[in-house]
C-alpha cells in the first residue's frame, strides 16, 4: 500500500509533464510576407486626408519620358490654395509641365463651399531621384499655422 501512494503522485506528475512537453507553448504565426511596394507614377490624395496629416510623404516611380501626375484635395472658397508651382529639388531630373485646378461635376450648381482638386503633372527628364514640394496655406498669412504639405521623392529609372 505504501508503494501505490508514491506511485500515483509520481504517476500523476509525469503524465502532467508528458503532456505539458507534447502540447509545448502555442506556436506564434508568422507574420505575413508583405508584396515590395509596386512602382505608381499617380497618386491621388483626398481632402479629407489633411485635417489629420498637415505632412504627407509620397514616393513615385516613372520611367523617362513618362509623366508623373499628382492630384490632391482642394477647396479655394477656404483661401487655402496649393502652391501654383511645385518645389522641385533637381529640375534637370522632372519638369512641372501642367497645373490645373478640377472641379467636382454636379448635374445642378455645386453649393458654396465644394471641393474640388488640383492637379499637377510632371515629365520625367533624366534618371536619378528629386524631391517635389507642395504647400496648401493661406498666402497672405505669414504665420506658419493652419497649413499642410506634400513631399513626393520621385525615383526615375531609364
Amino acid at each position: 500500500m505504501k508503494r501505490a501512494k508514491w506511485y500515483l503522485p509520481l504517476l500523476l506528475v509525469s503524465m502532467l509533464l508528458f503532456v505539458g512537453g507534447a502540447c509545448g507553448p502555442p506556436e506564434l504565426p508568422s507574420p505575413p510576407t508583405l508584396p515590395e511596394p509596386t512602382p505608381y507614377s499617380t497618386v491621388s490624395i483626398p481632402i479629407e486626408e489633411f485635417p489629420n496629416h498637415p505632412h504627407i510623404d509620397v514616393v513615385m516611380h516613372a520611367v523617362v519620358g513618362e509623366e508623373l501626375t499628382v492630384t490632391l484635395g482642394s477647396n479655394p472658397t477656404t483661401g487655402f490654395r496649393w502652391s501654383e508651382f511645385a518645389e522641385i529639388s533637381d529640375e534637370t531630373i522632372v519638369q512641372q509641365t501642367s497645373h490645373k485646378y478640377v472641379g467636382k461635376e454636379y448635374e445642378v450648381p455645386p453649393p458654396p463651399g465644394t471641393s474640388g482638386e488640383e492637379v499637377w503633372t510632371f515629365k520625367a527628364l533624366k534618371k536619378g531621384t528629386t524631391t517635389i514640394s507642395m504647400e496648401y496655406s493661406r498666402p497672405w498669412i505669414e504665420e506658419d499655422i493652419g497649413h499642410w504639405t506634400v513631399t513626393i521623392t520621385a525615383n526615375i529609372k531609364l
